[in-house]
């Protein structure tokens, strides 16, 4: 048992799972991205020359499984020029589908030029994962020193273990609502976590946190109280080993969601963070 143990967390998140919070839609939200057939073709006729828009792709895996994702290239993309890529990961019993309406990454993404991929019921993230990266870079456009992780709930706790297996290919991640502990990094990874005061998981926040510190490396955290999501907010910045970095954003009056700006706050982190050559 490598965590809280691994089974507490995921009874824990599937538990919270059951009673999440979703904002709703807002007046100024972009329309919810239609539901797409599963299309186990490359994206275009030439893999060289990918299509903007939304692809519901799959990528085969050993023992005769395959893994579905949901894939948004913003008008941008185009052959010849790398752009950065944000893997998704969705919570337990949600779907790509919800998280692109959750986190209204794909927007931010046709702004600010980056792929975004929301990957569908992992099974073993930590094998997974490396395939799906190297299928992605035969196809698409890709910056491999910028590719970032985020995760809702249990895919919070997925990109946490990303962060300690994958830092070697994947540059920054992002948890928002979710836990994992007995935490070993195998190198720098610099993380911003979102949590709410009104979570389910409050009490082992500090714990995660602590560990995360520990095992990273970090100074002394600079704490200020800032407003995040219309909401006072407690964040923390500390500066870690091998130039990596540790962000906490404690939410008052946030229960367990991804709260409406969180993905803005979370791109701008990324931006400052990428693979040395």
């Amino acid at each position: 048992m490598r965590r809280l143990s691994l089974l507490g967390v995921l009874l824990l998140l599937l538990s919270a799972c059951a009673g999440e919070e979703d904002p709703g839609p807002q007046p100024d939200d972009p329309p919810t991205a239609p539901s797409l057939a599963l299309d186990t073709t490359t994206p275009s006729a030439d893999p060289a020359a990918p299509v903007a828009g939304d692809h519901l792709l799959a990528v085969d895996l050993p023992d005769d499984y395959q893994l579905r994702y949901l894939l948004h290239a913003p008008p941008s993309v185009e052959r010849g020029r790398p752009m950065p890529l944000v893997l998704v990961f969705h919570g337990s019993g949600g779907s790509p589908d919800d998280m692109v309406r959750l986190t209204r990454l794909d927007p931010l993404a046709d702004d600010q030029g980056f792929l975004v991929v929301y990957p569908d019921n992992l099974a073993d993230a930590t094998a997974e994962i490396p395939v799906l990266l190297d299928h992605l870079a035969g196809l698409w456009p890709i910056d491999e020193r910028r590719i970032y992780a985020a995760g809702f709930s249990l895919g919070a706790s997925t990109t946490y273990l990303l962060a300690e297996t994958l830092s070697d290919r994947i540059a920054a991640f992002a948890p928002v609502s979710g836990v994992d502990q007995d935490i070993t990094l195998r190198g720098p990874a610099p993380l911003i976590a979102v949590e709410g005061r009104e979570d389910e998981f409050e009490s082992i926040f500090d714990q995660v946190n602590r560990q995360w510190a520990r095992a990273a490396g970090c100074g002394p955290a600079s704490v200020t109280e800032v407003t995040f999501s219309s909401r006072p907010t407690r964040r923390s910045v500390a500066q870690c080993r091998e130039g990596s970095e540790h962000v906490v954003y404690r939410v008052e009056g946030m229960g367990h969601t991804w709260p409406r700006g969180a993905s803005k706050v979370i791109w701008r982190f990324f931006t400052a963070h990428a693979l040395p050559r």
